[in-house]
């Protein structure tokens, strides 16, 4: 974690910004590029570089500490694995504070802790091999940028951005790129901490463990929030929607492209798939790490693969998939404890509510090839927030 970063944060229970209590911490060397963008920017200060491999961030109001481990803040509202292993490593450190406060431990909202574990397992193995899902990473960048329709003269000075959902930080990455901005990544699961080790030389980027429900963020903190295929997998799309929408400031966009209702009702072979989907996701969510659930998804996975050769012999751009993104592909089909589909009027509807205009449904035609077919069915919408 860039030590830096404390000052955007905020104690998901009470709003209050935290002490940082650094045990780890390294300098590390910012070249000549990143220091100008910084300077022009007016970020750059004698602490620049300094980056927090382990430390707490405290806050004195709750009397609650979060921990950062191998980079990554843990601000969860409850305890995990990596607390334990927090502990393991610095129980001297932390014995020496003369501070008795103690790690969260709120309940988490129905069924986060299996998504937690569940998405934690889809993405702990995924390699960064210039492909992800069926797409390549220059592809990913196109689309990025036209689902948020990105021109870089549409903005002057510095912008901040928020991925809510943001897996391996691929995405958090070109945003911070192409914005020349700060861009932050958070997700629920151990994902957030492969993205941690992967960009923590990029003194732009960061990335946070946190709840869609309890966002370490102040109210109306980010310039432009983007969300992609992440909140039908919590227990209330319409809540996590919410929940986000209140970090975005007035004047700023949000980006929110979700499971659509034609991605079940279009054809019968899509009703007859989603009927099989409805009858194993219940078994398969109770052990995604179990024999049953791996044999399932192996055999599932040479099915993506056959169906993936299939649609590549009238579309090249679309990338083959080996075995390990096919099974990938094929446990984010069908172990996820919830999967809800919207209408763009559901959404449009949402966006209203909560201060935005200038809504706009994303054509599906102006994607790269290989991604119509998918984003026809679903739903991409952005709008900008007016109050």
């Amino acid at each position: 974690m860039w030590a830096r970063l404390v000052k955007r944060l905020c104690c998901p229970f009470c709003q209050n910004s935290f002490e940082l209590r650094i045990f780890q911490e390294a300098r590390t060397a910012i070249g000549a590029e990143d220091a100008a963008l910084a300077r022009c920017q007016g970020l750059f200060d004698a602490d620049f570089d300094r980056y927090v491999d382990a430390g707490l961030l405290i806050c004195h109001l709750c009397k609650t500490w979060f921990p950062i481990l191998r980079g990554l803040p843990v601000l969860l509202p409850y305890t995990t694995p990596l607390h334990a292993e927090f502990v393991a490593q610095f129980h001297r450190m932390i014995a020496q504070l003369s501070l008795s406060y103690v790690f969260p431990t709120r309940r988490a909202v129905p069924g986060e802790q299996f998504v937690l574990r569940s998405f934690s397992k889809e993405w702990l193995d995924y390699k960064y091999d210039g492909v992800i899902w069926e797409l390549s990473y220059k592809d990913l960048e196109k689309r990025f940028l036209n689902e948020v329709g990105f021109s870089p003269d549409k903005k002057t000075g510095h912008l901040d951005f928020l991925e809510i959902g943001c897996g391996l930080g691929i995405t958090t990455y070109f945003a911070s790129a192409k914005y020349k901005a700060d861009a932050v990544g958070v997700d629920l699961s151990l994902a957030a901490l492969r993205a941690t080790e992967q960009y923590k030389t990029n003194p732009f980027v960061h990335f946070v463990q946190a709840s869609v429900f309890c966002l370490p963020f102040a109210a109306e903190s980010f310039d432009m929030l983007y969300s992609r295929g992440v909140l039908h997998h919590t227990y209330s799309t319409e809540n996590a929607f919410r929940a986000v929408a209140r970090c975005c400031r007035t004047g700023g966009s949000f980006y929110l492209w979700v499971y659509g209702k034609g991605s079940i009702q279009e054809t019968l072979f899509r009703r007859l798939a989603f009927a099989g989907e409805a009858l194993t996701r219940p078994l398969l969510s109770r052990s995604p790490d179990g024999w049953l659930a791996n044999a399932f998804l192996s055999c599932m996975g040479i099915g993506y693969m056959a169906f993936n050769a299939s649609h590549r012999l009238w579309n090249s751009e679309i990338q083959p998939l080996n075995f390990g993104r096919a099974v990938h592909a094929a446990r984010d089909r069908f172990t996820p404890r919830y999967a809800f589909r919207q209408s763009p009027e559901e959404l449009v509807a949402w966006f209203r509510e909560v201060g935005f205009e200038d809504i706009q449904v994303v054509d599906w035609r102006i994607m790269p090839r290989g991604e119509q077919e998918d984003y026809r069915r679903n739903v991409g919408i952005r709008g900008l927030r007016r109050r």
